[in-house]
């Protein structure tokens, strides 16, 4: 696309979308990163650029790859024979079959979906089940709700109820504060592990993170308490992986004062931990199980609170509806997405590949500003500090992880920065050979030929950059080697680049908690990621700048 038709289109995305969680100062200068397509785990922008897709999506939702025929052609099938049913009292074949679907993967007894079309939906759901079920017991006094701190289950107001503070969010939570007054929301310690509020190590702390939930639901009064709702891994708090034991623990807490279990699985569910959902590491069953985002892999909206069955039969009318709950369309896209998970053995290779993602991504301990490495399956987190040995965070104002993430994508990868950590969740499709810039197909996925990212011509601005050796400026493509192996030096690079940037201080105001790299606060000038020579307007204040055939700006 020509520079000047970009820039208009950009304009015009920031004059007519309220985007969500980002700063209106970023969009003014640099304009939103306007995509054109996506093939396999790669994405395409606007102005030219291929960029390895190490986010899914930028929320973990793309668990299949980009360009799914099945799943378009599915969607489209469904809808030329029916495109609609209502809520009430109606439903169609296609629904039927994956809600029978969702119950042959769900664990134990969980066997009975309610549909509607967003993870922050589907919390919303799973909670009002866990308050008529009591209801309906009898019990119903039961209310209250008890998360974990750093917890993220959505944005809509009782579900951002549930949501505890954060260094990502707590921004996003203040925001809307008070969420729903009075509802009766109350947090504990959540089981990380690295920054312990208890100054305790495991296994010598007998998981005293599991005991403050049952001090949440002492503190609140055993009997108005209905349900606890964790997320199996911690997903925008981090990646944190809660030690061996921690789950089981939580659920023995729960059924002693009967108070039922929600696991947010939103962005666990289907294969992201290397196992088809997160509580499947610890075997344990919860009373109500979220799913969203990897149920359809992002083709179509579609979520679902799935109960046990004894909880489903116990209401005898669950007051919760939703206009596009059971949609046929986006049931027949999660029913194709779950048969090429299913076919391609994709929950198995998140395992095997996101183990050896997780041994390269180790050696960047070494780094001097890299506190912890940590994951599970194909989803992973690098947290940034300022003192190794001491572990101290990196004041927001540094905004370190943006720059990382702002560097990372110039490379030609796209990950998430938030709250001082480097978060990784790539679809399901990676192989061992996407860490050499290259995305392998899996066997049977009918998308575009992967290539390697493209590596541009050198640009001035690249020989300032003191992070890139003479001569090595066209081999920017990718990264996930271990630091100084052949060819693969671009996660040192970009941890370089930012800790240049640390000692020379902050770079102005933070991105929104949801912005991701996209949302990445870069140096004045910056255009899409790239970066700037010498001092220049905001994008929407300049005349948009033509380029020639060989991409030099002319005027």
């Amino acid at each position: 696309m020509q520079t000047e038709d970009l820039g208009r289109l950009k304009q015009e995305a920031v004059a007519r979308i309220i985007f969500h969680a980002t700063p209106k100062e970023l969009l003014n200068q640099t304009g939103p990163w306007v995509l054109e397509r996506g093939a396999g785990a790669l994405l395409y922008d606007a102005d030219g650029g291929e960029y390895l897709d190490a986010l899914s999506g930028g929320v973990f939702a793309v668990l299949a790859g980009y360009g799914r025929e099945e799943i378009a052609r599915a969607m489209y099938e469904q809808a030329v024979r029916l495109a609609y049913t209502s809520p009430y009292a109606t439903t169609s074949v296609v629904t039927i079959e994956l809600a029978r679907k969702l119950a042959e993967l769900a664990p134990g007894d969980l066997s009975a979906s309610t549909f509607c079309s967003s993870g922050s939906e589907a919390v919303e759901a799973a909670i009002k089940l866990a308050r008529q079920y009591h209801e309906a017991n009898g019990q119903g006094r039961r209310y209250k709700v008890v998360s974990l701190r750093y917890a993220y289950h959505g944005a809509t107001a009782g579900a951002l109820s549930a949501t505890g503070w954060s260094p990502g969010f707590g921004v996003f939570r203040r925001a809307a504060d008070p969420v729903v007054p009075a509802a009766g929301f109350t947090s504990a310690m959540p089981p990380y592990c690295h920054r312990c509020e208890l100054a305790l190590t495991h296994p010598g702390c007998e998981l005293a993170c599991a005991t403050t939930i049952e001090q949440a639901i002492l503190g609140s009064d055993p009997e108005l308490v209905s349900c606890v709702i964790l997320e199996p891994i911690m997903s925008t708090a981090g990646c944190i992986v809660p030690p061996p034991g921690y789950l089981g623990k939580v659920r023995q807490v729960c059924d002693r004062y009967g108070v039922l279990l929600i696991a947010d699985e939103v962005v666990c569910g289907f294969g992201r931990t290397g196992r088809w959902f997160g509580v499947d590491h610890s075997e344990v069953v919860p009373d109500i199980m979220v799913v969203a985002k990897g149920l359809t892999s992002g083709y179509a909206p579609m979520a679902a609170a799935i109960a046990r069955r004894g909880i489903a039969e116990a209401i005898p009318i669950f007051f919760d509806v939703h206009t596009f709950g059971g949609h046929p369309v986006s049931a027949a896209a999660a029913l194709a997405n779950i048969r090429i998970i299913e076919r391609e053995d994709l929950v198995g290779n998140a395992a095997t590949v996101g183990a050896y993602l997780l041994g390269l991504l180790d050696g960047l301990r070494a780094h001097p500003i890299v506190g912890d490495v940590r994951g599970l399956g194909l989803f992973a987190a690098v947290e940034l500090t300022r003192d190794v040995p001491g572990q101290e965070g990196l004041p927001p104002q540094m905004q370190v992880d943006n720059r990382v993430a702002a560097i990372a994508r110039q490379m030609g990868l796209f990950v998430r920065p938030l709250g001082g950590t480097i978060l990784l969740g790539p679809p399901l499709i990676f192989t061992r050979g996407s860490r050499r810039g290259r995305v392998d197909e899996r066997p049977g996925h009918r998308g575009e030929p992967a290539r390697r990212p493209r590596t541009r011509p050198v640009r001035p601005a690249d020989r300032l950059r003191p992070d890139v050796p003479p001569g090595r400026e066209r081999r920017l493509a990718l990264p996930l080697r271990r630091p100084g192996n052949r060819g693969g030096r671009a996660a040192a690079e970009c941890l370089r680049a930012a800790q240049a940037g640390r000692d020379h201080g902050p770079a102005g105001p933070a991105p929104g908690p949801g912005a991701g790299a996209a949302a990445a606060r870069l140096p004045p000038g910056t255009l899409a990621g790239r970066p700037a020579l010498g001092r220049r307007r905001p994008l929407l204040d300049r005349a948009p700048r033509s380029r020639d055939g060989r991409g030099r700006s002319r005027g």
